[in-house]
């Protein structure tokens, strides 16, 4: 990837760690004054904060854009997309693939019937 598109990737995410941080500062501030715990959403939006971080911490070593599972390259209409990608679509797929199916078996361990 070019100078030029590594500097724009770098802004995204500058840009989405500052709205997401701004955002979660303002839920906590909102459950604060109802006494509400921390919400889904929020776990998710804390978990992308970390892909942010992540993604701007590749950039520094130079490895932006290099899948975390394969070592091939990102493609750049995925990162355009989701700039925090750590992973090409075959391997992002393959673990989601692979968490679902533990997730499934999981399930019907807890809800199998007991021998």
């Amino acid at each position: 990837m070019d100078a030029s598109k590594l500097k724009v990737a770098r802004q995204r995410l500058a840009n989405e760690y500052e709205d997401l941080t701004q955002s979660l500062k303002r839920g906590r501030l909102a459950a604060d004054e109802i006494k509400v715990e921390n919400t889904e959403d929020e776990e998710g939006d804390l978990a992308r904060l970390r892909s942010i971080e992540e993604a701007m911490e590749a950039l520094d070593r130079g490895q932006y854009g290099e899948c975390i599972r394969c070592d091939d390259d990102i493609n750049e209409k995925r990162l355009e997309v989701v700039p925090w990608a750590t992973m090409c679509v075959r391997c992002q797929e393959e673990v989601e693939t692979e968490a679902s199916s533990q997730s499934a078996m999981a399930g019907l361990e807890r809800d199998g019937p007991e021998l």
